[in-house]
């Protein structure tokens, strides 16, 4: 059904009316098809629009092992990855930047923040201290001399 305004017949109403009009076999299919047609080329422009955008933003850079790409992340940090055949690779955590205690209603849990391998210090992330340790010692041969 189609919603159409048409005038209203009685002369004391002033404005228009509902009317609900059926629409039948093809109308509705050339109705619909057209709308389709709108909608994907409203798609096409905002695509184009977007794409030309990031292409005038885009510029090629290159960098060397040693160069600061962004504060406190240096390129000495980077390896390639270690991709395994299903597409994925473990993450290494490099070194300890702080430690602190996540207190509950009846249970503390410390936690350590971790710098993980080719990310940025910005995005080192808490863990909790007693996976760390299990999973990676080599962390904490050194701590009681630094959080201490």
């Amino acid at each position: 059904m189609r919603l159409c305004m048409v005038e209203n017949a009685n002369p004391h109403c002033v404005g228009k009316r509902l009317v609900r009009e059926k629409l039948l076999g093809p109308e509705i299919i050339q109705m619909t098809s057209e709308k389709i047609d709108l909608i994907r080329k409203r798609l096409q422009t905002a695509q184009s629009r977007q794409k030309s955008y990031y292409d005038n933003s885009r510029r090629k850079v290159e960098f060397e092992v040693g160069d600061m790409v962004h504060p406190g992340f240096s390129l000495d940090y980077y390896e390639p990855l270690k991709i395994k055949d299903n597409l994925t690779y473990e993450e290494v955590p490099i070194q300890i930047l702080d430690r602190k205690d996540h207190v509950l209603r009846a249970k503390t849990i410390s936690l350590v923040k971790v710098l993980w391998k080719n990310h940025t210090v910005e995005e080192a992330s808490w863990e909790r201290e007693d996976e760390m340790k299990s999973k990676y010692p080599e962390l904490f041969v050194n701590e009681a001399s630094t959080y201490k």
